[in-house]
């Protein structure tokens, strides 16, 4: 006797395969990489889809955190409270799990939020001195019609012996302290930086033995909206043996004149894009590409260049002038430039 057919699948039912979690199913490891993609303020509401999940996204090792508040928004301040008290708690709720990346963006800055930033800056130097942090990238938009203000820099921002990658974008001034210790560093990137006097830079460099990568753009030594005088610098000097890929770049004028000096025996690219009357000289044997974009007043460099493969340079050497003496020591200068070495492809403006 033939077996009976099998019952058919009503349209629209479910079966108990059907109704299996498989995502919350799979391992800790790859939940984590997925939430990695989200901020973590999205990665935390995660946490209301089931026990699974509660507590998964304080173990990411990845810490997003973003806030750009309209700059007209009434309840700017009680957002931008509700953003710090979630950000210590993702700090204070890890249990030591490790961190290798913290990044921090916020827009519309204005200083009676220092305080509360400061205690964020506090929590997360407490992190990082329990991780293996290895990138750090903190980026403060502040509102244009903020007064210059500072904002205290936790010691442990310049002293983790793990960290590989530094950037801070901080309209607000801060100090660097006497003593920086970033052992591991090899990629800076100092956004809106302050010279406060004309070691500070020195002192910076030479706790990032390692460095190979440096971008700095500086903002002016004094504000016009500041009273007092601003500081005097005559030599701004970016020397680091390790140095391979140095990028200066400000488009506004930091300061009248001063001079920038750039030695590293392992340069291999530099670009300076500089509004102002510098002086730049460069002692980087290996170098095979330069770019000097801006009004520059003279291009110095130690030895003839003959591994430059190219060179690109848009400067007014004639910028400012004011005698005819001083007329034909500039020309003198371009020339001396552009008779040095033997370039493969060069371009002058």
């Amino acid at each position: 006797m033939a077996d009976p057919p099998p019952e058919k699948k009503v349209r629209g039912e479910k079966s108990d395969e059907d109704n299996i979690d498989r995502l919350s199913a799979l391992p800790d490891c790859v939940l984590l990489h997925i939430l990695s993609s989200f901020k973590t303020k999205d990665a935390a509401a995660t946490s209301i889809l089931s026990r699974r999940w509660r507590d998964l996204f304080i173990s990411l090792p990845d810490i997003h955190l973003s806030i750009c508040m309209d700059n007209d928004a009434s309840d700017r301040d009680r957002l931008f409270s509700d953003f710090i008290d979630f950000s210590n708690r993702v700090f204070r709720q890890r249990n030591n799990a490790p961190i290798r990346k913290i990044r921090l963006f916020v827009k519309h800055f204005v200083e009676r939020y220092c305080l509360a930033f400061e205690s964020w800056l506090l929590s997360a130097a407490a992190a990082i001195s329990l991780s293996s942090i290895q990138e750090l990238e903190i980026s403060v938009l502040i509102n244009e019609t903020t007064m210059p203000f500072l904002i205290s820099i936790p010691p442990e921002f310049l002293s983790c012996k793990t960290l590989v990658s530094l950037s801070l974008n901080l309209g607000a001034d801060w100090i660097v302290p006497d003593s920086v210790s970033l052992p591991t560093l090899k990629f800076l990137n100092l956004s809106g930086f302050k010279l406060v006097d004309e070691d500070c830079f020195v002192r910076f460099l030479r706790g990032c033995p390692l460095l190979e990568e440096l971008m700095l753009h500086l903002r002016p030594f004094s504000d016009e909206r500041e009273s007092g005088e601003g500081i005097e610098v005559e030599v701004l000097d970016i020397s680091n043996p390790s140095l391979k890929k140095l990028i200066l770049c400000w488009h506004e004028k930091v300061e009248l004149e001063f001079t920038i000096i750039t030695k590293s025996n392992n340069l291999v690219y530099l670009l300076c894009f500089l509004e102002g009357q510098h002086k730049v000289t460069i002692d980087a044997p290996k170098i095979t590409s330069l770019d000097i974009v801006g009004r520059v007043l003279e291009v110095n460099i130690i030895q003839d260049l003959m591994s430059l493969d190219t060179a690109g340079v848009q400067s007014d050497f004639l910028y400012y002038i004011t005698t005819e003496s001083d007329l034909f020591l500039r020309g003198w200068h371009a020339f001396k430039f552009m008779s040095r070495g033997k370039y493969k492809r060069m371009t002058y403006k």
